[in-house]
């Protein structure tokens, strides 16, 4: 699906040799997605009472987060409520590739849900409970044609370093466009433009202590 080739690291790990990045943490990726992105949006204290909740991650990868916040939402909503999951990615990943990162049996039933559908850019999963849809492009580029509101934002592209445009004043203003009162945003990285990038587009952002060997990543709210 894309020209983003995989190569795998002590056989389990996958790098894009494009950006020379890893896609998660090698002690443990399901663990870090986990405290990174849910945690630092406060799931599932988030939405509870929300009829509908909408996610938007930017850098989709292997869907790992996807599965986490799916696994948790079902586990933490009520047959009611509504998850609304966009996602953009420049260089989508194949179904194979997905399967072979996301190893973790606790995910297993969820990413077999997932990959029933997908490469589809949009479905609905769980009667309707979960909605998805994958926005194949650039990613400021996605933002700026999109018009839904959304609830929190994962950003997840490659670090900063190795790959700027992911992490560019025009995005941190578009999403400050698409934000719904007190959106909140989650990042595993701390650097100091980013911080400053978010709080510029009214972003009230703070420093909390990082996953395993990172000492500090980045949350916030929209205020």
């Amino acid at each position: 699906m894309s020209n983003n080739i995989i190569h795998w690291q002590d056989d389990a790990i996958p790098r894009s040799s494009l950006y020379d990045d890893i896609y998660f943490s090698t002690e443990n990726g399901i663990e870090e997605s986990k405290a990174v992105f849910l945690d630092g949006i406060d799931a599932p204290d988030v939405w509870q009472g929300c009829d509908q909740f909408t996610i938007c991650e930017l850098g989709f990868g292997t869907g790992l987060n996807f599965l986490n916040t799916v696994k948790m939402w079902m586990e933490n909503s009520t047959i009611n409520q509504r998850l609304i999951y966009f996602a953009t990615e420049l260089h989508p990943l194949s179904k194979v590739e997905i399967d072979r990162a996301v190893h973790w049996d606790e995910l297993e039933g969820h990413k077999i849900d997932f990959l029933e559908h997908y490469p589809k850019p949009s479905f609905t999963l769980y009667d309707g409970r979960v909605s998805f849809q994958l926005l194949c492009g650039d990613c400021a580029e996605s933002l700026k044609a999109s018009s839904t509101k959304i609830d929190a934002w994962y950003m997840d592209g490659f670090a900063p370093a190795k790959n700027p445009d992911m992490w560019s004043d025009e995005i941190f203003t578009q999403m400050a466009r698409l934000s719904n009162e007190g959106s909140r945003v989650a990042t595993f990285t701390s650097a100091g433009f980013v911080r400053r990038g978010l709080s510029a587009a009214n972003f009230h952002m703070t420093k909390r202590k990082g996953y395993c060997k990172k000492r500090e990543m980045l949350s916030g709210v929209i205020s």
